[in-house]
This record gives structure tokens, sequence and C-alpha cells, in this order.
């Protein structure tokens, strides 16, 4: 794959993920959850526990 998003992210995702704005990855966190959701539906039997996985994180976090 020759995209420089998913390069970044494979190759450096704590840098890449660094250099965003909020709004970016909010942008990004909305859009992988309705990614995820889309292939749950569609019979992708790793999705559902990617979204789960997902979830807890998210549940986890302490502000």
């Amino acid at each position: 794959m020759s995209n420089p998003f998913v390069l970044a992210m494979r190759n450096n995702p704590g840098q890449f993920l660094t250099e965003l704005e909020t709004a970016e990855l909010r942008a990004i966190a909305e859009a992988c959850v309705g990614q995820l959701a889309a292939r749950a539906k569609t019979g992708d039997k790793s999705a559902p526990n990617a979204l789960q996985a997902l979830y807890r994180a998210v549940a986890n976090i302490e502000i």
C-alpha cells in the first residue's frame, strides 16, 4: 500500500498521531468506529472484537 497516511501510521504511529490536532484525531476515531461497525454488519469476523476492544479502551480513560 502506498497511501502516505497508512504508511505513516505503520512506520511511526506515535509521531504521526502527536502531530495531529484534536479535531483531526476525533475525526479519525469516529471514522474508525464507523468502519468497524460497518464491517461487523457485513460479516467481518474480526471487526466486532476490534470494536469491543476500542470501546473498552475508551471506557478506561481517566480525565
